[in-house]
């Protein structure tokens, strides 16, 4: 008898093995790609696992290997990556086709349910109505003085150190310090005083909460949802991480809430903190018993997670972007040289907006960096309907992910110039000196109705800050054991040996 119940056990484990694979782990339709092993899908066999590879890497040599479409497995969810512009443009054309990724809603809610990009339909709007036309047009231009005091509080820093031989290897931390400091003082009125000296654990308690924050989220888009959420519950650093974010958070919305009702509706209109407070529901309990389409304003609960989200989007790709700008010119001094000449007018004098609007080459510098490198990865679509695409002619059916790598795009020498060159001039409208380059595949912040609404601020401080720190100083090469590249995957690519001299002016 126990022997017959031993094969009955075995009998049925065998079946529903090779059930999950078959369902789950199956390279399956014409599309090409890598067979996915059990669990893991292709994350183990392409290096991601370990941290061997940077996902944007390991999309290029598959693009290489198989061609513009092709499938690649993230554990269980099946996604086609597509890397044809004619394709591409396609696709986030048609809104009514395709949506939001069903990947982030799933994974990204674990960690946060209120963060935008697991959010779709009339959720989405009522979470964005209240926020995202704060950080468009000419409302980002009163930001001026904010970035550049943050930045002088930077400078300041080194100043104090003052040593031309000193490499410095904690860029990646010190540029998340300027762009965390930043983005408190616009979105939230808040100093979160991570650039004073006299501060200096609460820079690196709110840092490192941040950087675990997302290093358990990449790891979270790694899993299956149900494993996810079993490390979450028995990951106590992470749980740590997040008090630590949350204390600060509500210490946000406390400072707001002490305001008059008066002064907030006076300041709602540029002030994103006091939008949020605005909106906050009068009754929960109401507004809980409505249908989605019904709902107005935002519970408590949702604008902690509506903060979170804004408050880790608004920082990690621009001081990504930060560190491989002063990476990359360290590496290129004849491009800093180059800014430096078209700063000189200026000398020390503080920018005003025309200054900033007027250095053209600084933009091509921008530009450059923003196709050269993978500081965002790419964005994602689930299909409502069945389509296909005019390019590739590849069939897709509803319910299909599509992964669209901007790293992909940047590296195409179909849409550039020798695309492994490190070339802003390229971006120069008279440059005919390196062919022709076709700008609508630089795609950095995404296309499309869910593109970054936060583009235009980003681009502003991004450009601001690069302009005041080639005001007063030069990055020098530390040299190619400590400031070799590489890309370190976190939500971002970031550099991973970035190592420089800070030589004042």
């Amino acid at each position: 008898m126990l022997s017959f119940t031993v094969v009955i056990v075995v009998l049925f484990l065998t079946i529903f093995y090779y059930y999950v694979k078959y369902v789950y782990f199956t390279l399956r339709g014409p599309i090409p790609g890598i067979p996915p092993q059990f669990l893991f899908g292709n994350l183990l066999q392409t290096g991601i696992i370990w941290g061997d590879e940077s996902l944007a890497n390991v999309l290029l040599k598959l693009k290489i290997k198989f061609g513009d479409v092709f499938q690649y497995w993230f554990t269980y969810t099946r996604v086609i990556i597509v890397s044809s512009l004619e394709d591409i443009q396609h696709i986030f054309a048609h809104r009514n086709v395709y949506d939001q990724g069903d990947i982030f809603i799933e994974k990204l809610s674990i960690v946060n349910p209120s963060e935008v990009a697991a959010l779709k339909g009339a959720k989405y709007k009522r979470h964005t109505s209240v926020s995202y036309s704060l950080f468009r047009g000419s409302k980002i231009f009163m930001h001026l003085d904010t970035i550049i005091d943050c930045t002088d509080k930077l400078l300041d820093r080194w100043r104090q150190i003052n040593d031309p031989t000193k490499i410095y290897l904690n860029m990646n931390e010190q540029t998340q310090q300027l762009l965390l400091a930043i983005f408190g003082f616009i979105a939230f009125d808040y100093d979160l005083q991570i650039l004073d000296n006299e501060c200096e654990k609460g820079q690196k308690e709110l840092v490192s909460s941040m950087e675990t924050f997302f290093n358990t989220t990449v790891r979270i888009v790694e899993m299956p949802a149900i494993i996810g959420r079993i490390y979450l519950f028995l990951n106590f650093k992470y749980r740590r991480a997040r008090l630590i974010i949350n204390q600060y958070i509500q210490r946000i919305i406390d400072q707001e809430l002490k305001e008059t009702v008066a002064m907030r509706a006076e300041r709602k209109r540029t002030s994103l903190i006091a939008s949020l407070i605005s909106s906050l529901q009068q009754d929960e309990n109401i507004e809980a018993k409505k249908r989605e389409e019904d709902k107005r304003g935002l519970s408590r609960q949702e604008i902690t997670g509506l903060i979170l989200s804004l408050l880790t989007g608004g920082y990690t790709t621009i001081s990504t972007v930060l560190s491989w700008f002063i990476h990359l010119m360290s590496k290129y001094p004849e491009v800093q040289a180059k800014i430096k000449k078209e700063l000189a007018e200026y000398n020390h004098r503080r920018l005003s907006i025309e200054h900033i609007e007027s250095l053209v080459y600084l933009d091509c510098v921008l530009h450059e960096i923003l196709r050269f490198v993978p500081t965002s990865i790419g964005s994602i679509r689930t299909l409502i309907v069945d389509d296909r695409l005019p390019k590739t002619g590849v069939q897709l059916k509803k319910g299909d992910q599509i992964f669209i790598s901007f790293y992909n795009l940047g590296r195409d020498a179909r849409y550039w110039s020798n695309p492994d060159q490190f070339y802003p001039e390229r971006f120069l409208n008279q440059s005919e000196e390196i062919g022709n380059n076709n700008k609508a595949a630089l795609l950095p912040f995404g296309g499309g109705h869910r593109q970054c609404a936060g583009q235009d601020l980003a681009r502003f401080e991004l450009k601001v800050i690069c302009a005041r720190l080639m005001q007063y100083v030069t990055f020098v090469d530390g040299g190619p054991e400590v400031n070799s590249g590489g890309y370190q995957q976190r939500d971002t690519v970031q550099p991973k040996h970035i190592g420089v001299a800070i030589k004042f002016d």
